[in-house]
């Protein structure tokens, strides 16, 4: 997660106001939308982040329903005025009213889960969201049209990860539209950022104008959160937390949304996004030239990534491992020496020549050419790492990819995966695109998640998790 706290000078609206996105943004309208459901971490997300869509939905007459996962109780963990009880309640109401000037017809549920700890209690935000979804499909009106809006997943703030990733899961399994929306990115990011999408990598930002009124309920919305946009009292501790120059973000004419790919592409290919898998042939021309293209054994970027993939698996040891995209074998070697056996795949030949010889003699390895998804091995695996071919993959056969990783894994078994973050222009989808579409797998926690400019790392265990602490006795 981003290091930043809201008391410390972050990236100034002038800066983004004066930044030239319109290369990025696409139109955003409320067609095809029949329900909507908004997730909100904290009382004031949904004011803050979507609060314009709701008014504007709610001018439509379409059927909302905000859920709070938490009371923001801990808001003011200093503040000498109010304890985390007071502010439940008093955050509770200030949700309430925000809501009700947004659309007075919408359905507020609060959920009461425990905030700054709402990654572990992910499964009850998730439920939570399927039931809303369930009814809303079973009540009358038109089938379909589901849109579920909740935090950007990479906003910075664990509980917005948390939020993200519950309602990416119900999105994925029910096939409603999921938007997310960023709120202390604003802060602590700047355009320049490559965390933000730029389309080229299958994730689009959709921007939301608003008209005078939207405008005007979002603005009495916000104001609503009295807690939080002024001072509990003129004692330390009690400052606001939505100060003048953050709530700048959110006085916008519209709001920005990063959208799934799957709704915001079009089928056909863009110009630079090719959308079709690559082929073996892709890979040929690439070895062609450089036994080791990416640079693996001359580079200290790679050298650093694979021990920061060493170091996030959650057990010293396993049995069975299968890894994708092995290359020239240099992480199968470091992978060998955690597993029982080692199934080490690859697309090339030629770079498979060269893992073999690296990986001659090593006991319990093999290491076979094979083609993803198509030619997928039998059995299951206590470790699976997913070596950076994600993006290789159309849509469609990322989807089978990642099923297949997913089904392969034993009860406790792991699913790793890294991916550079970067736009290449030759991919059919970014780093980004594949994580998320990670992030929304049935039966799965992320347990490790590390984001760098450059590259995304994350675990995966089949859901309940528990912690390495967990396991070593030293927590409940």
């Amino acid at each position: 997660m981003v290091s930043f706290t809201h008391d410390t000078g972050g990236t100034s609206e002038r800066r983004w106001d004066e930044a030239d996105w319109s290369d990025r943004n696409r139109p955003l309208t409320l067609e095809g939308c029949a329900r909507l459901i908004v997730v909100a971490a904290h009382p004031d997300d949904e004011s803050l982040g979507a609060g314009g869509l709701i008014a504007v939905a709610g001018q439509l007459g379409l059927a909302i329903t905000v859920i709070a996962a938490t009371n923001g109780e801990a808001s003011h963990p200093r503040s000498p005025t109010l304890t985390p009880a007071d502010l439940a309640a008093v955050r509770r109401v200030e949700m309430v009213n925000a809501v009700r000037a947004l659309a007075p017809t919408a359905t507020v549920r609060l959920l009461d889960l425990p905030d700054g700890d709402l990654s572990q209690h992910r499964n009850s935000l998730e439920e939570a969201v399927s039931q809303v979804v369930a009814a809303d499909e079973a009540a009358p009106g038109p089938a379909g049209g589901t849109w579920i809006v909740a935090p950007w997943r990479l906003d910075g703030h664990p509980d917005h990860a948390a939020a993200g990733e519950a309602a990416a899961l119900v999105a994925g399994r029910t096939g409603a539209r999921l938007l997310e929306y960023p709120i202390w990115a604003w802060h602590w990011s700047s355009p320049e950022d490559p965390v933000w999408p730029t389309g080229a990598d299958g994730t689009a930002l959709c921007r939301l104008d608003l008209d005078a009124a939207a405008r005007e309920r979002k603005n009495t919305a916000m104001a609503a959160h009295t807690s939080q946009v002024q001072p509990l009292s003129d004692r330390p501790g009690d400052e606001a937390i939505v100060q003048p120059g953050f709530a700048a973000h959110f006085e916008r004419d519209h709001e920005v949304f990063v959208g799934a790919a799957t709704d915001v592409l079009p089928a056909a290919p863009v110009a630079g996004s090719p959308r079709a898998s690559l082929t073996a042939g892709f890979f040929d021309e690439f070895y062609a030239g450089s036994a080791d293209p990416w640079g693996f054994e001359t580079r200290w970027y790679e050298a650093r990534k694979r021990a920061v993939t060493l170091a996030a698996l959650p057990l010293p040891r396993y049995g069975a491992a299968l890894e994708l995209g092995c290359s020239i074998g240099v992480l199968s070697r470091d992978l060998a020496e955690r597993c029982d056996t080692l199934l080490a795949t690859d697309i090339n030949e030629q770079a498979l020549t060269v893992a073999r010889e690296r990986l001659a003699g090593l006991a319990g390895v093999t290491v076979e050419r094979r083609a993803l998804p198509a030619e997928w091995p039998a059995g299951t695996f206590d470790l699976v790492v997913l070596s950076e071919i994600g993006y290789y993959c159309s849509p469609a056969d990322l989807a089978v990819l990642l099923e297949r990783c997913r089904r392969s894994l034993t009860p406790n078994g792991a699913l790793v995966a890294c991916h550079w973050r970067h736009p290449v222009g030759e991919y059919p989808l970014g780093g980004d695109e594949v994580h998320a579409a990670l992030a929304a797998l049935p039966g799965l926690d992320r347990t490790v998640q590390h984001v760098e400019r450059d590259f995304v790392l994350e675990v995966y265990e089949p859901s309940p998790a528990p912690s390495v602490a967990q396991r070593e006795g030293l927590t409940e």
